[in-house]
């Protein structure tokens, strides 16, 4: 598995774990009102598990399952924008994180932009790798 796809599941996971025990503690609150702050963990809990995991976990899969380039020294394609895309995903994903928190407005938004642009270099990197299913032409 290459060392990109390793990394971009370790930090999915990750961002489960911290996602999960924030779930749980909101589910907790449900049931036995611990404090009112925990309902602030609802947003981040959301964040975390849609871009943080899900997202994340996509990515790292993809670029391990889709078929390499052949006839090239680097198989996987430009892996640097890759690496851009694991350190933009990851940085917007907390910047957003700290914004949704402490509810400063301009955090927030540059952590959706982060991530849009660690999105659009994903794309532009794995879009090569792209074939139609069975070889045949996407006309046919």
């Amino acid at each position: 598995m290459p060392k990109l796809s390793v990394w971009l599941v370790r930090a999915a996971l990750l961002h489960m774990g911290v996602g999960f025990l924030f779930g749980a503690l909101i589910l907790f609150h449900k049931g036995l009102p611990l404090y009112n702050w925990i309902w602030r963990l609802l947003n981040l809990h959301t964040e975390l598990m849609i871009f943080g995991w899900t997202m994340q976990l996509v990515m790292g899969v993809a670029f391990f399952a889709l078929p390499r380039l052949s006839g090239r020294d680097n198989r996987y394609g430009a892996e640097q924008l890759g690496w851009w895309s694991f350190y933009l995903l990851n940085g917007g994903v907390i910047l957003t994180a700290f914004g949704r928190w402490f509810t400063i407005n301009i955090l927030m938004l540059s952590g959706r932009f982060f991530v849009l642009i660690a999105v659009m270099l994903y794309v532009r990197m794995i879009w090569p790798r792209v074939k139609p299913f069975g070889g045949a032409s996407a006309s046919q």
